[in-house]
């Protein structure tokens, strides 16, 4: 990373947005007997199952785990590869990702989701750019930034599990 960065959440506040975050989910599924997660890449993987663990603990909705690998700067012209031990037909699937910038890798990944015919699919990301460039939104958001396109957001996780947002 670059010397110029600038954190935006710590460790801590991000600890926070995640059990903030998990509690919606619950209030929006409460009923569900299960919830399939499903991590966009590394970082959405790593973000899932901290919120599953946290779902796991203030209810007794059953948490299943998917992964979805993609190259991000290629998107639509990456395939999204779907690893999942639970078939999603039928079942309730959150997607959970890092950083929600176009929207084009959150579109991209829901396509082998879609095709699996959950009952319902909601967005989960710890970071929203709001530059839309494809009809996406996520339904529950850590942190919401207004930034120039010229700005990044980084979401990283340090040697020692350290989490941290950085704007740059």
């Amino acid at each position: 990373m670059t010397d110029n960065r600038t954190i935006v959440l710590t460790h801590t506040e991000i600890e926070r947005k995640m059990q903030r975050m998990a509690w919606e989910i619950y209030e929006n599924n409460h009923l569900a007997k299960q919830l399939v997660l499903v991590g966009i890449g590394d970082n959405g993987n790593h973000i899932s199952k901290s919120i599953g663990k946290i779902l796991s603990q203030i209810s007794k909705i059953s948490i299943q785990y998917g992964h979805i690998t993609i190259d991000k700067p290629k998107g639509f012209d990456s395939d999204a590869l779907l690893e999942c031990d639970t078939n999603l037909k039928g079942e309730i699937v959150i997607m959970v990702d890092d950083v929600l910038n176009s929207g084009k890798t959150m579109l991209a990944c829901m396509l082998p989701v879609i095709a699996q015919k959950p009952s319902k699919i909601q967005t989960v990301v710890l970071a929203n750019r709001n530059h839309k460039a494809f009809p996406v939104k996520a339904d529950i958001v850590g942190i919401s930034l207004a930034t120039t396109l010229q700005e990044h957001i980084w979401f990283e996780i340090e040697p020692d599990n350290k989490m941290l947002i950085f704007l740059t």
